[in-house]
């Protein structure tokens, strides 16, 4: 299993938001994510919520036919930081 994300998407994050998918994909292969969720926008895809920066970021993924988690993108999210921010 690898981590993998669109190079375009990836350099276009860091320029809009400072956020390294790099950094990111680190913390999920380490398991050091908060939890797991259903994407209730995208029902074929799934959330990793994760502490980034001492608050919850959204980050929407697929499993592609090889296994690999492919990362569509990353945000901070008020709405799940209400949720689960006490668990950071």
């Amino acid at each position: 299993m690898k981590i993998i994300w669109d190079e375009e998407k990836y350099r276009k994050l860091i320029i809009e938001r400072g956020i390294d998918l790099a950094e990111i994909g680190d913390k999920i292969l380490n398991k050091n994510y908060i939890e797991i969720r259903q994407n209730p926008a995208r029902p074929n895809q799934m959330l990793f919520l994760i502490n980034h920066n001492n608050y919850t970021y959204a980050v929407p993924f697929v499993v592609d036919k090889d296994s690999n988690i492919v990362i569509k993108t990353a945000y901070p999210s008020s709405k799940f930081h209400k949720i689960v921010g006490g668990k950071l």
